[in-house]
């Protein structure tokens, strides 16, 4: 009896994880929606325009600046997709992967420890994607996020992961109180990180 009910968790878990990679492999041999944007997505060049203009200002270079833009352009798509779809697009969260991947080798090369610390962050959000928390998209903008932050410093990654958890579990309280059973976790992930990353680049923390 007791082996029985020790088994549950861990057959639970295989049943996940085995859930993840194949909705992963269906969306990496292209059965995904055709990607659509919107008007509203354009939000994202005077985004992208104003983080740049304020990691010039306050003297960052091309490694975190380039990063963080692409990612301030594409947070509105991400944010109206997720919260519409309940998705987040790979055509949109693998080149943002590769680009802070780029950026914080670049960073490493100087003995900077950014990357390390963003590929821990996706390992925590591929942990709670395995015990139900959060889809694959989830893990993937956030280790995207994770990696485009960490330009700005080994904290900031940490910092963005903890205020994405943050407000996404006020999120999702209050949508539990209106009656809804889900939450689309994408949109959270990109303001905790902005949150950390605006902190980080004027140099508050």
């Amino acid at each position: 009896m007791e082996n029985g009910i020790a088994s549950t968790p861990i057959l639970a878990t295989v049943a996940r994880v085995t859930t993840l990679a194949e909705a992963t492999a269906s969306e990496l041999a292209g059965r995904q929606p055709p990607l659509r944007l919107r008007p509203a997505d354009l939000l994202g060049v005077p985004l992208a325009s104003a983080v740049a203009a304020l990691l010039v200002t306050q003297g960052w270079d091309a490694t975190a600046i380039v990063p963080l833009a692409v990612a301030a352009f594409a947070a509105p798509a991400l944010a109206r997709i997720d919260t519409a779809e309940r998705r987040l697009p790979n055509a949109i969260t693998l080149p943002l992967l590769l680009l802070g991947a780029l950026a914080c080798v670049v960073r490493l090369l100087t003995g900077d420890p950014a990357l390390l610390v963003a590929l821990g962050c996706g390992v925590i959000l591929l942990v709670m994607a395995i015990t139900g928390g959060m889809g694959m998209g989830d893990v993937k903008l956030g280790t995207a996020l994770a990696l485009a932050t960490a330009t700005l410093g080994w904290a900031v990654p940490l910092a963005g992961l903890a205020a994405s958890v943050m407000v996404g579990g006020i999120a999702g309280l209050l949508a539990l109180v209106a009656g809804r059973r889900t939450v689309a976790f994408g949109p959270w992930l990109l303001v905790g990180h902005a949150l950390a990353a605006v902190a980080a680049a004027l140099r508050v923390v």
